[in-house]
This record gives C-alpha cells, structure tokens and sequence, in this order.
C-alpha cells in the first residue's frame, strides 16, 4: 500500500482476464536490421485480472506507454491481440472502443473553453445521453472525487489547481462507467505532496469503483504505493517480473528490478509490511507510550518511538493489549518479510511464540 492504500484482494484466478494482450508486437520502423531491436514492444502477454490495480513500471524506453495505448487503439499494435472482456479491440470501431475505456494523462487535457461539468459530460454528450442523466452523473463524479459541484461545476480549467484538474480528469474518465481505466503518468504532473494527496484519493475511488485499472509510471514509489501487481519491464515491454508490490521489492527477480528498486528497498520495505501477532514480544510489566494496532504500517511502527519509550504497547481491533514491540520488533518484522514467509492474521496464545516466530 503502502502509503496510498492496504493491497485489494485480487483472486490468483480469474474467470476471465478484464484485458489481454497475447503475443503483442509494435514495430515503428525498422531502424536496424534485427527486428527485435526495432521493436518498441516484443511479444508481450499479460492479463490483467478485473478489479486490480496493474501498474507498469520501467525506464524511459521500455514500451510501457505503448503497451497502454494499444489498448485503446491510439497506437495499433503491429500483430498480436489485445483483447478487452474477451472481444478483439482491432476488430472494433476505435472511437466506440476509446468511449468504452477511460483514459487519463498527465497533463489531464481538459477542454480550457468549458465548465468542469462540461468537461466531465463530454462523453455522455457523445453517446447521447438526455440531459438529466448527464448532469446526474457529473454530480456523483464530482462529488466522488472531492470536488463539491456546487463550488466547482461552473469553473473553467484555469481557475483550479494543477490537483484539481487532474480529478476532473479522473471524473471524465470514469464518466460511463468503464470497465477499465488506462492512466498513463497521471499524477506526474503534480507537487510531490499533492502527489501523495492523488494517489490516495485514487485509491479510495478504486476501491469504492471495483474498476480495473492499468497504470504508467516511471516512479517505482508511485508503483508500490498503487499497485496490486506490479508488472516491471524492461526493452521491448520484456516482463523483467510480475508480483505483488511487495515481492517486487522484497525479493527481485533479476538485476534490472533490483536497479529499479535501488537504495530505497528498506524504506519502501517499511512502508509495505505490516505489523502481525507473531512479530510482537509478550507484555512484561508495565508498557507506557501510545498503543500501536496490530497491522500497522511498519514505518508507522518505527515513528512511535521517536521521542517516546523504546517499549510501545500493541493492541488489536477491540482495543485489548496483544503484546508489546520495540525497534527490535521492526527489524524482525523486515526478516519475515523479506524471507517470503506469510503474515499472520491470529496467535492463539503469544506466552507460547518465541519471540519473532513466524507460524506457517
């Protein structure tokens, strides 16, 4: 989650993927004799499961702007399929196909001579919607996103934030209820802290939508904080590694995810475990300090005990003191996470753990 939201549940099997691209090849020009070099995407597959956050990740050049457009047919793939719910989209209109999927960039590309609430209708307006349900529905985006309509309906892009913009992005995207959501480096544009904001707020409506969502960045933080599954390519859209966030980070698969990860592994480690029942030492007397719950951020953990006392109090959902951690705890937490071994949910009786064990 990391810091925008907790990891959705995504099932490992779906009936059938909400996107597909199977054997898909984009070839520009031939600018070398070797095909494959001349290839910005080299025979990708990839299902993207429905209701999941997939975010693609990767250095400048490793197609993963491309891949995203296929989708929608801004760029055509040179052979392969691309699949949306199962039907062949280059063997659909690509204007009903683009009015069937949402699409958002960084710089949002508002209309600077309409309303907010213009903005976010243009597609109803397109697909013929009456008067009452367009304004219905621009009503609940609105409001869904943050942006009260009776304070911003009638403005005009210029009057808002950079922030501010991009949710009317994100509301004329999801205007007709898409069944997926392409966002190519949607908060990019925006101050690191107002990024943060985004990314959050994205969440939230992801999770209230159930929306599938395919997602560019560059950014491996934005890609952790975001994803369900991180998918990390590399030249060509080569899938370097496809895993949750947190695999991406605690065990990399080959040296470019390690790269990409860098020196921030144990920050970014920190802020995508959490803390269990098993990693917590007994009560032992007397545990002042403000409690912390039981699946906790780690990072958050670790900040208790700024200032504070080195013991902190650990209680669960109710309320009830369910052990005691120090900064000792964190490190051990870290071990179990990056070691693969699964998070507990339940210790029956914490006097009979050792301190640290992990039950599988």
């Amino acid at each position: 989650m990391r810091v925008a939201h907790a990891p959705t549940s995504v099932p490992e099997v779906a009936d059938e993927p909400a996107i597909s691209f199977e054997h898909v090849r984009k070839v520009y020009s031939a600018r070398t004799q070797d095909a494959r070099d001349a290839s910005a995407v080299d025979d990708l597959t990839l299902a993207v499961r429905p209701h999941e956050v997939l975010v693609l990740v990767g250095p400048s050049g490793c197609g993963k702007s491309t891949t995203l457009r296929m989708a929608n047919r801004l760029v055509e793939p040179t052979s392969g399929r691309i699949l949306l719910e199962g039907e062949d989209v280059t063997r659909v209109d690509p204007v009903k196909l683009r009015r069937r999927m949402g699409y958002v960039i960084q710089n949002v590309g508002l209309f600077p001579h309409r309303t907010v609430a213009q903005n976010v209708a243009t597609v109803p307006g397109l697909l013929g919607w009456d008067r009452k349900r367009t304004a219905a529905r621009v009503e609940e985006l609105l409001d869904l996103v943050g942006l009260p309509p009776q304070r911003y309906a009638r403005r005009y892009p210029h009057e808002l934030s950079g922030g501010e913009r991009q949710r009317v992005g994100v509301a004329r995207a999801l205007a007709t209820d898409p069944p997926v959501l392409l966002m190519d480096e949607p908060f990019g544009a925006v101050d690191p802290v107002g990024r943060r904001h985004l990314q959050a707020e994205f969440a939230r409506i992801q999770r209230a939508l159930g929306i599938t969502v395919i997602l560019v960045t560059h950014d491996i933080d934005e890609a952790v904080r975001m994803a369900d599954r991180v998918a990390v390519l590399s030249t060509g859209a080569h899938i370097e590694q496809l895993a949750a966030p947190l695999d991406v980070v605690a065990r990399p698969a080959s040296a470019a995810v390690s790269d990409l990860v860098g020196r921030g592994r144990t920050a970014r480690l920190l802020a995508l475990g959490r803390l269990e029942l098993a990693d917590l030492a007994p009560v032992a007397g007397d545990v002042h300090g403000e409690p912390v719950t039981v699946g906790t951020e780690l990072g958050d953990v670790l900040h208790a005990f700024v200032g504070a006392t080195q013991t902190v109090p650990v209680v669960d959902a109710t309320g009830t003191v369910v052990g005691s951690a120090t900064p000792a705890t964190v490190v051990r937490a870290l071990d179990r996470v990056t070691s693969g071994q699964p998070d507990e949910t339940q210790v029956t009786d914490l006097t009979d753990a050792p301190v640290g064990t992990v039950r599988s």
